[in-house]
Formats: C-alpha cells, structure tokens, sequence
C-alpha cells in the first residue's frame, strides 16, 4: 500500500517538474520571438547592413523550424494549416514579396526579408495556437515591463545611448531603440496592454491590478519623455477608443441604431473639425503642417521614384537600402542626414511593393480588421476589444512612422499572433456544435 502511494506521489511530483520545465522553456521561447522581433531597431540603425539582415534572418528561419517541431510533436500541424486556411488573405502578399526578389533593387535584401516574414508567420502562428487572448496581452504587459525598465536604466546610466542628441532633438528619451519616436510608440503600445490587464484584474485580483495601474501611468511618463507626436496622438486616440469600447461592452444590448447612427455622425463631425484645425492642433505639440519635414519629402518620393515603378514597386523591404535614395531625399527634407524610412507605414509599403503589392497588404489588412471588429461586437468580456483597439493602434502609429516590415516585425508577429489566437476561439466554437 505504501509502496503504491509512494509511487504515485513521485509520479505527480514528475508531472509537475515536467509542468514547470514547460512553462520555462514556453516563457524563454515567447521573450526570444519578442525580443528578436525587436532586435533590429534597437539602439543603432542596423538594419540597413545586410550582413546583420541575414544574420537575422538565419536566426529567425532556427526559431521557426524549433516552433514547427514543437507543433509537429504535440499533434498540431494539422490545425496550424487549418488555422493558416482561415487566415489565407495574408498568402497572396506572401507570394508577391516573395516573387519580388527576382525584380528587387536589392535582391539579397528582399530574400532575406522574405525568410523572416515568412518566419513572422510561422512563429506568430504557433504563438497564436498555443494562447488565448488574455495569456497573450499578459506575456506582452511583461515584455513591455523589461522594455520599459532596461530602457530607463539606459537612460539614467548611460544617457549618450538612452538619450536623443541631436541637432533638432535634445533631451528626448529613446531607452533601448534607435529613435526618440520608436521609443514612444513602443511606450503607447505597451500602455495599451497594461489597460486592458488593468481592467481585466481589476475585479478579480486588486493587487495585481494595482501594480499594473502604478505600471500603466508610468508608461505615461515614458511617451511623453519620448517627445514623440506620434506617440501622443496615437496614445490620445486609443483611450478615446477604449472608452467608447468600454461603455459598448457594459450598454451594447440598451444601444440602438439611433445610437450607433449618433456616434458615427459625432465621429464625422469630429474628424472634419480636426482636419480643418489640424494647424493648431498640431501647434499644440510645437510642430507644423509640414510634420516635420514629412510632407515635401513625401511629395517628392512619389513624384520621382513611385512613378517609376508603380505598379510592383521597388521589391519587398529594398527601396532604402539604396543610398542615393537616402541622401536625395535628405536634402529635399533639409534633414543633416540621410533618411532611412518614410516615416509612414503604408507609405513604405506602398514604395516597395507598388499598387499590386500594396493592394494585396489592404486585402489582409482589411480581414484582419474585419475579424477584430467581428470579435469585438461579439464581446463578453473587456479583453476581446484588444484585436480591434491593436489594429486601431496598427493604423494610427503607422500614419507618422513605420512599423510595418520596413525595419523591425514585432507588430506583425503580435497581429499574426492575435489574429490566429481568436480564430483558434472560432474554430473551437465550431467544433463545439
């Protein structure tokens, strides 16, 4: 008897240890995908070498083929490619990028790219299949903690890395990235997901939600040392969202079509109003209509080089890597030095892909937001917002910088991640009928 006893009880504490051990290497393989999506925008302007480019790339094609075998070994491949059939909008641009190596500037370039976003899907899809919802917006509130912490020792311990020191931008924190700008759209990303566990725990678990409140506001103070325009807009719009999606999910069964109807007129109202005052908003945060140098260097990106090559662009992720590039439009912005991005997501995806490459982006693009919005109508609890206010956050950060493809893919492995993450909920939906 003693002996049968003994053994079960070494058998459960077997059971935990492996329990743990998964957890650790599950937690150690989430925080690589993190940081590596983040690795080339830190610091230094790397990812203009491509020898870094391909190093990265080998990297992120080892992590790939580790997340494959980890599927592969817990039976899920199957429901990877069915998960991938529900998502196949994001194929065609896959295959258009990928044809574009034979047609880039830069082919080395765009072939390396091409691994790593083809790695981005593979990796954000397994993240996706593995997590629900919460688990996600919880793994990247403690990411967001060490990115937030790393980066203000930065700059208090070595601020001629952590600050901006430059010749129109003094004083302005960029902690562990290369730009002041980076540094506070990453900060208003994060002060994002905080709300969302802030709220979410705020009812079962005070003190957790207390930490993450003291966490949320001191994100605040990230964003604005960051000085970054970006970042306020985007930081200001997301909780004039989340406040709207807030009172939806407590009123949606008192709302009615005159409801619906009120807010979208107030929306159209609002919007008109901002434009037309968009030179004293902007005064507000010291710019101008110019938004600093953007708009004529804009201008002239697509009166001389998007006419050249309109329709299939300049091949995916090549068109900076030329440096002629680079110096003629510095001299068109009056920037002391040479551009590196067009400081517009859609624009540089535009620029690279051309209008078939760009409209095969807005195909998935608008099915992603099709299936957050889906999600959020349907929501039963604060956090199914997140899809919607992320794409929400993925529009409004990518109007004054890039964030998509061009020098990092941390928002697209989160997007992929989410995206598979609230398919996976559907297809259990399914199955349960």
């Amino acid at each position: 008897m003693n002996k049968t006893m003994n053994q079960k009880t070494n058998s459960e504490e077997k059971i935990t240890r492996q329990s743990k051990n998964q957890k650790f290497w599950d937690l150690l393989l989430i925080f690589s995908l993190m940081f590596l999506s983040n690795l080339s925008v830190f610091v230094l302007v790397i990812w203009l070498y491509p020898q870094f480019v391909m190093f990265e790339s080998v990297i992120w094609v080892i992590v790939s083929i580790i997340c494959l075998w980890i599927l592969y070994h817990q039976n899920h491949i199957n429901l990877f490619i069915r998960v991938i059939k529900q998502n196949w909008l994001v194929l065609p641009f896959l295959l258009f990028t990928g044809a574009s190596v034979f047609w880039s500037t830069n082919w080395h370039i765009s072939l390396y790219r091409w691994l790593i976003f083809i790695s981005t899907i593979i990796t954000g899809g397994f993240l996706g299949i593995r997590y629900g919802l919460k688990d996600l917006v919880k793994q990247l509130s403690i990411f967001g903690v060490y990115i937030l912490f790393l980066s203000t020792l930065l700059v208090l311990l070595i601020p001629g890395l952590g600050v901006m020191n430059y010749y129109s931008i003094q004083g302005a924190w960029k902690g562990l990235f290369w730009h002041k700008n980076h540094m506070g759209i990453i900060a208003s990303f994060f002060n994002m997901t905080f709300l969302f566990i802030v709220i979410n725990s705020f009812q079962l678990q005070r003190k957790q939600s207390i930490m993450w409140g003291i966490l949320y506001l001191y994100s605040f103070f990230v964003i604005y040392a960051s000085d970054s325009v970006g970042a306020f807009i985007t930081t200001i719009l997301f909780h004039a969202g989340a406040i709207l999606g807030y009172l939806f999910i407590r009123y949606k069964t008192k709302f009615r079509r005159a409801h619906y109807f009120l807010l979208i007129t107030l929306l159209a109202i609002g919007s008109f109003v901002a434009i037309v005052n968009i030179s004293g908003i902007l005064a507000l945060f010291n710019r101008n209509t110019s938004l600093t140098g953007r708009i004529p260097m804009w201008g002239y990106l697509f009166g001389n080089y998007f006419t050249n090559n309109p329709l299939i662009g300049y091949g995916f992720n090549a068109f900076w890597y030329a440096e002629p590039h680079r110096i003629y439009l510095q001299q068109v912005a009056g920037y002391p030095d040479p551009i590196v991005i067009a400081d517009n997501g859609f624009i540089d995806l535009l620029i690279n892909n051309g209008l078939i490459g760009f409209s095969l982006f807005i195909l998935f693009y608008i099915g992603a937001w099709w299936r957050s919005t889906k999600v959020a109508i349907e929501a039963k609890a604060y956090i199914d917002i997140f899809p919607l206010g992320l794409m929400s956050f993925s529009l409004i950060a990518n109007l004054s910088w890039s964030l998509l493809f061009e020098n990092e893919n941390f928002l697209m492995l989160v997007v992929i991640a989410v995206l598979f993450s609230v398919t996976m909920r559907g297809l259990a939906t399914e199955d349960n009928r």
